[in-house]
């Protein structure tokens, strides 16, 4: 009897709901008061205690802190001005008031109730709804979901709050951005500015690289508990809205009545990863999406992958597109991006078993503007993950193009604690090798006379002047506008924030990216306009990568570092040659430096 009477007050509250969502479309109200009655189902049967207030119709948790309730409100509370509805028995004295301005919020409510599964285990999916709530106080988006999942790697592991990716169950027009499924919310938890990510791309589209168009920030709220503030972008795919290549999972789905390519047989070599899918397209020379990924990572998940290969280089790329390639699919791209590796990687760009010079193989001008991007802002993850490319069928190009971008976190100066050490010097020329995982490809491109010419031209006409605007127009404006939100973020997450000892308040950490832009202008205008030759200092403790150091022909050593390890000291850097170092000589090559340690007793 309870659970009838349950149903009759819902089937009320949804009667009520419909009649009054004057504002949205026939479509969007039912999906509305669906979710609405979904939701009051859910925790009326597990009998929540949590204290919600209301805002436009969403509940919005209070969340218990230091003996206080916080109430984490959208930007409609103090733009629109609409009021938070709070229920009889809340002591307003024990409530601390925090409001949001300047971007939507999201509500996203799942099927269980709660994100607990999701945010444990990135292969769980779950169904739900999602709305928007924009900042003047109106609903403009209210659609079902067909899952929210975790998803990233170092971002999901190392991080309570989680990144996310969401299906809607159509496509659709999402945050004033092109219609599509397929949607990532970034959480930017290893930046305590929260605004790398999207400097970055900024930075990106000016350079016109694919699938660089800028995200839109938002306040995300998972079944009515704030989760904090997202970075909403695009995700990597081919679509004609995204990354606009031949669909070449699509073709060979239809070549084979549209089954489900995971159910093939895998087709193993040593090499390779490929399923035994029967027919083929007319033409597979393209559309390919590949991920670069680094060994270590590859090998772990390599149940996980779909279709992959392996290059001589040992340079592992993982398809995204077409996640299940046929064996002639794998041989095609494997054989072609061999090809590739084999130019860039030979002193005179040829690959010698066919002939091709290394420019008639790759677009060098996309290689040359990804190369940029990821030098530039210094980006720890550079060549090493992340990395994409991608080439379609050869009666449109037969080349390899580098991008879409993605994965901006650690960039500018940025060193999360959980990385350990790493320099933030903007005094850097790495050639994208200073990673013990980088890839080989582009520090023997950079030596390519077509490709230091373009690289040097492209600095000087496109973005040496444009990291003024960035660091006094851009970051500006992308600061003021995620203030508030980005006060709301500190306060849900400070334990994380001082657990990976981002403990300097938001002012000085924008006044720290901000000059770092203008200093990394400095140094690379000297390396790439005024043409001084950069010398590396190569760092190793215990005979592994330590760090980089860069100087320009003729400076002395910098201070080194003195290196931080809970099982030994630092003593002193030697030479190859077990000589100290003569800190007053002129640099004129490369050189590199180990350190000795005092090792603690045991």
């Amino acid at each position: 009897m309870k659970r009838n009477w349950t149903y009759s007050v819902i089937i009320i509250i949804t009667a009520v709901l419909l009649l009054g969502l004057n504002k949205l479309s026939e479509v969007q109200d039912m999906n509305r008061a669906m979710k609405d009655m979904e939701t009051t189902v859910r925790r009326m049967e597990a009998g929540e205690e949590k204290f919600f207030i209301t805002v436009s119709g969403y509940d919005i948790a209070l969340w218990p802190k230091d003996g206080k309730y916080y109430a984490f409100l959208p930007s409609a509370c103090k733009q629109a001005g609409i009021e938070a509805e709070i229920p009889d028995g809340i002591d307003l004295s024990s409530v601390v008031f925090l409001y949001s301005e300047n971007i939507p919020a999201v509500f996203i409510d799942t099927e269980s109730g709660t994100a607990e599964q999701i945010n444990s285990d990135k292969k769980v999916k779950e169904p739900g709804y999602i709305s928007v709530l924009e900042a003047d106080g109106h609903t403009s988006f209210t659609f079902p979901l067909t899952y929210i999942k975790g998803r990233g790697n170092t971002s999901y592991t190392e991080f309570e709050k989680k990144p996310y990716q969401i299906k809607l169950k159509d496509a659709a027009p999402f945050l004033g951005m092109h219609s599509a499924r397929k949607w990532i919310f970034i959480s930017n938890s290893a930046d305590p500015t929260l605004l790398r990510n999207a400097l970055s791309r900024n930075l990106a589209d000016h350079l016109g690289l694919a699938q660089a168009k800028e995200g839109v920030f938002v306040d995300l709220y998972l079944n009515g508990e704030y989760a904090g503030n997202y970075y909403v972008t695009e995700k990597i795919e081919v679509k004609n809205s995204r990354l606009n290549i031949t669909d070449l999972e699509k073709a060979t789905k239809a070549a084979n009545d549209n089954e489900d390519l995971n159910l093939y047989e895998t087709a193993w070599t040593d090499t390779t990863k490929a399923r035994q899918i029967p027919e083929e397209p007319d033409d597979i020379t393209g559309g390919y999406l590949i991920e670069r990924d680094f060994n270590d990572r590859f090998i772990k998940e390599v149940e996980e992958h779909g279709s992959y290969f392996i290059t001589h280089a040992s340079e592992c790329f993982i398809l995204r597109s077409p996640e299940y390639a046929t064996a002639n699919q794998i041989a095609y791209i494997d054989e072609y991006v061999q090809s590739v590796e084999n130019a860039i990687l030979s002193p005179e760009g040829i690959d010698e078993t066919t002939g091709a010079y290394y420019t008639d193989l790759i677009d060098i001008d996309s290689f040359v503007r990804k190369y940029l991007l990821e030098e530039v802002t210094a980006n720890y993850d550079g060549g090493v993950a992340s990395s994409f490319f991608y080439k379609d069928i050869d009666a449109i190009s037969s080349k390899l193009y580098a991008g879409p971008v993605w994965d901006y976190d650690v960039t500018w100066g940025n060193a999360p604690a959980y990385l350990g050490h790493i320099s933030t010097s903007p005094d850097r020329l790495t050639r994208l090798a200073a990673h013990r995982d980088s890839s080989c490809w582009f520090s023997a491109l950079y030596v390519k006379p077509e490709f230091y010419a373009e690289l040097t031209d492209c600095y000087l006409n496109e973005i040496s002047g444009y990291l003024p605007e960035l660091a006094n127009q851009v970051l500006p404006q992308l600061a003021e506008t995620t203030a508030a939100s980005a006060a709301m973020d500190r306060a849900r997450w400070e334990e994380e924030y001082r657990l990976h000892e981002d403990i300097a308040d938001r002012e000085e950490e924008l006044a720290f990216l901000s000059d770092y832009i203008l200093r990394r202008k400095e140094f690379l205008d000297k390396a790439w306009i005024q043409g001084i030759p950069v010398h590396q200092i190569t760092l190793y403790t215990e005979n592994t990568l330590y760090d980089t150091l860069y100087v320009f022909d003729g400076e002395r050593l910098p201070v080194l570092p003195e290196t931080d390890f809970e099982h030994a000291g630092h003593s002193h850097w030697i030479t190859s040659d077990g000589t100290i170092p003569d800190t007053n000589a002129p640099i004129y090559e490369n050189i590199s430096l180990h350190a000795v340690l005092d090792y603690h007793d045991t």
